[in-house]
């Protein structure tokens, strides 16, 4: 009886939540400049979209998959030395994802309010946002009338390998982002065929270009990630009725023949994959818990120094295969190790291949939020170049602080 009693007042808190008006708080930084009648036409086009988007995603979280029954079944380890198959949960089980639920909720709610912490970040000032290519840019007249700089600009300066890799991601974009398939969990197209103007009007960062310490130069080159809401979004709420927001949705992207090196972080994250790949093991990923019995642990000052050997093949056990139908959604722990290896499989070519993801964190304001690779346990800064899932590294933890 107390359990029925206790859903139905639980049941009744949310409607109630859900049918009330809420109080946005925006970012300190969300400042809104003048614009005219046919701008504004621009800036509500990249606001629908992004609507859209963020519509989908709630709907992909809460719609039941795998084995249970209120919300979708996440990976959240690909190998458990329990059972020496993968972990799953039902990810709206997470208190963290529950809150990313609450908080979109309200954003759907009442989206003209919400709108006021909108920001095209047209003259953003933090850092340079880009956009991919001319093609992309010429996808949609808002994404014209931000004119961000160009990527493929960017990486023809920056020359080299990166360069080279840079250039090879950012000019095949569309083709890259355009091999997706979204029939299985999504109502709608969330794609960049299916929302153009967000694709190419959202700023790209290309996040390791110029992190000497991130493997391999075609890695470097071959990366970007964008965020659609979140602290550095173009959607930067503070609070929702005096509630942190940690929401931070975006999207990223990963060109093929490159393999993201073992990494870490404190907040936790979200991955939804939307590239089809042209063979089952052409994309594969890895999430495991910092303490698994398959790495060496050793206390330091700081936190745990975790040492990875996947050597003699015991890495393959590790990884798993991505596609946008079974193994599609993944639920990263706070410091969980994890990767993306897009290296062995299938025969690859530029224009249907690659790794396209819809990317979230939860908790986008608490603590530590830098993304830390694990480097070689040689420390030779030679090997950084070398890094691959059968290397020997070491991860260098820190206590994650209340």
């Amino acid at each position: 009886m107390y359990k029925r009693i206790l859903g139905v007042v639980i049941g009744t808190t949310l409607t109630c939540f859900q049918v009330q008006a809420a109080h946005f708080k925006c970012q300190d930084d969300v400042k809104h400049t003048p614009v005219t009648a046919e701008e504004q036409k621009l800036v509500d086009q990249f606001w629908a979209e992004s609507l859209v988007y963020l519509d989908q995603y709630l709907k992909a979280l809460e719609t039941p998959t795998g084995q249970c029954k209120d919300s979708a079944q996440a990976t959240t380890q690909t190998y458990s030395s329990e059972t020496g198959k993968a972990q799953t949960r039902c990810i709206m089980k997470y208190r963290d994802v529950e809150l990313v639920a609450k908080h979109l909720r309200a954003i759907l709610a009442e989206p003209n309010k919400a709108k006021a912490c909108f920001d095209p970040q047209k003259n953003y000032k933090d850092f340079t946002l880009y956009t991919p290519s001319l093609q992309v840019q010429n996808l949609s007249t808002t994404s014209k009338w931000i004119n961000r700089p160009l990527l493929t600009d960017y990486y023809k300066k920056m020359g080299g390998t990166i360069g080279a890799a840079g250039l090879e991601l950012n000019e095949n974009f569309l083709a890259i982002t355009s091999r997706t398939d979204t029939t299985s969990h999504w109502t709608k197209d969330v794609s960049i065929k299916g929302l153009p103007t967000l694709w190419s009007s959202v700023g790209w960062i290309p996040l390791y270009a110029e992190n000497s310490n991130a493997g391999s130069d075609r890695f470097r080159g071959g990366y970007l990630y964008a965020e659609v809401m979140g602290p550095w979004g173009n959607l930067r709420i503070k609070e929702i009725d005096g509630e942190k927001v940690g929401a931070e949705i975006g999207m990223t992207v990963q060109l093929f023949n490159t393999s993201y090196p073992y990494h870490y972080h404190h907040p936790q994250e979200i991955y939804m994959t939307l590239t089809k790949p042209q063979c089952i093991n052409q994309n594969k990923f890895m999430v495991m818990h910092w303490d698994s019995d398959q790495f060496k642990q050793k206390r330091s000052d700081k936190g745990w120094n975790v040492q990875i050997d996947g050597s003699k093949g015991k890495w393959k056990k590790w990884f798993s295969n991505q596609d946008p139908d079974q193994k599609w959604l993944t639920y990263f722990e706070r410091n969980s190790i994890h990767a993306f290896h897009a290296l062995e499989g299938c025969n690859q070519t530029i224009q249907n291949s690659g790794l396209v993801t819809v990317w979230a964190r939860t908790t986008g304001q608490d603590n530590e939020q830098s993304t830390r690779l694990c480097q070689p346990i040689s420390g030779d800064p030679k090997d950084i170049k070398k890094m691959k899932p059968e290397e020997k590294v070491i991860c260098k933890l820190h206590d994650w602080k209340p």
